[in-house]
């Protein structure tokens, strides 16, 4: 997938389901890691982590196949197989998507 174009909606799906996981991932993490401060026992059980190292790893993968190399709020510059549609289109409904995340997030 990573040599391969995507449209911007093909993108842009592929975005959400990285959220998603995400998500997900960050809220095994604060379960495990609860458990690991509430437990009196040591070890830990390693399998739990194991799994979340997994998730993790699996995230990073999807991630760099998707053209993502930083998980930041900075441009993502990924080439869109978009015909009939310039570069500044494709970065005004970038910028149009990137304010309506924005916008949402703060009310």
């Amino acid at each position: 997938m990573a040599n391969k174009l995507q449209t911007a909606e093909d993108y842009e799906k592929s975005l959400f389901e990285l959220d998603a996981e995400l998500d997900n991932i960050q809220k095994c993490a604060e379960e495990i890691f609860h458990k690991i401060d509430s437990s009196f026992s040591y070890p830990y059980p390693i399998a739990e982590l194991n799994v979340l190292l997994s998730a993790i790893q699996h995230f990073e993968k999807k991630s760099k196949n998707l053209g993502i190399s930083s998980l930041t709020t900075t441009d993502i510059k990924v080439p869109f197989n978009e015909p009939g549609r310039s570069t500044a289109e494709l970065y005004q409904e970038s910028k149009r998507i990137t304010d309506n995340a924005k916008a949402a997030l703060s009310g």
